[in-house]
């Protein structure tokens, strides 16, 4: 991941698509990074459309940034495939920051459908802001939620929940979802009798290995994309931090497919951290 490289923000001059910014704003004061606006037009025009294109959302972005407390910022129009272009232009960022419904004034949906390919396809991570509501920062002493499965992978965004945790004065709350993983291919399969005590003793003692001082610790038996949005919502989470792959015990159990039920099924920001 490029520790200096701008926090990238994707619009497309909705006023659901702005509902980023409210994140953005958080992210840049806890890490420092410079702010850059990033809108895809997918047709192309004459120079003079383009350069007029160029100069409106350079005037609308700095707007935006000004309201938001971002100061100045790099503003930039390209041409194509909105994912495309946005996976390309975050090859030097640090963190895309996107919301996952939009459309609007400068016709390039680069919202809903594109922000998935955006979240699947980025190497670096994705702060999701789900873009249904009024959005609200993380802050206020709520808790930073973070998946886990027993995975190397998933411990990569459990290093990021810790520093930006500890910039944002943020506590964490470590999630471990266990369960007994259903037989494949056998109509009558034998488990040993305390294979789900097994698995939950095993769970517990990665979660107390794993956990620093003053970090909470959650173990839930069941679905893991259930058991996240379960637990975030009863904690009231700042923020969702999961990887966007991962395996455990159960080879894959927490994340993947996970990551894209947490994505979509909460109301909270998500911040999915790439698996490498």
């Amino acid at each position: 991941m490029t520790t200096n490289g701008p926090i990238l923000i994707p619009l497309d001059g909705s006023s659901l698509a702005e509902h980023a910014l409210v994140d953005a704003a958080w992210l840049k004061s806890v890490t420092g990074l410079p702010v850059r606006f990033l809108h895809v037009m997918e047709h192309d025009g004459t120079p003079e459309q383009r350069q007029h294109a160029a100069e409106k959302f350079r005037e609308y972005a700095l707007g935006l940034a000004a309201k938001h407390g971002m100061g100045d910022a790099v503003c930039d129009v390209v041409v194509g495939s909105p994912a495309k272009e946005i996976l390309q232009a975050a090859e030097t960022a640090s963190y895309i920051v996107i919301a996952t419904h939009g459309h609007g004034g400068f016709r390039a949906l680069i919202l809903g459908s594109v922000a998935d390919k955006v979240i699947r396809g980025a190497k670096v991570p994705v702060l999701v802001e789900p873009g249904t509501e009024a959005p609200e920062a993380p802050g206020g002493g709520r808790p930073i939620v973070v998946g886990l499965d027993g995975s190397e992978e998933a411990e990569r965004g459990l290093a990021l929940a810790r520093e930006l945790g500890a910039k944002a004065g943020l506590p964490l709350l470590l999630l471990r979802a266990y369960s007994v993983p259903p037989p494949a291919g056998i109509e009558f399969s034998y488990y040993p009798a305390d294979l789900s005590a097994t698995l939950e003793a095993a769970a517990k003692e990665y979660l107390q290995a794993t956990a620093k001082p003053g970090e909470r610790t959650v173990l839930v038996q069941g679905d893991a994309a259930t058991a996240i949005l379960e637990v975030a919502e009863q904690e009231n989470a700042s923020l969702i931090v999961v990887t966007s792959t991962g395996k455990g015990l159960a080879k894959r159990i927490a994340l993947g497919s996970t990551t894209d039920r947490v994505v979509h099924g909460t109301k909270r920001s998500v911040l999915v951290v790439p698996a490498e």
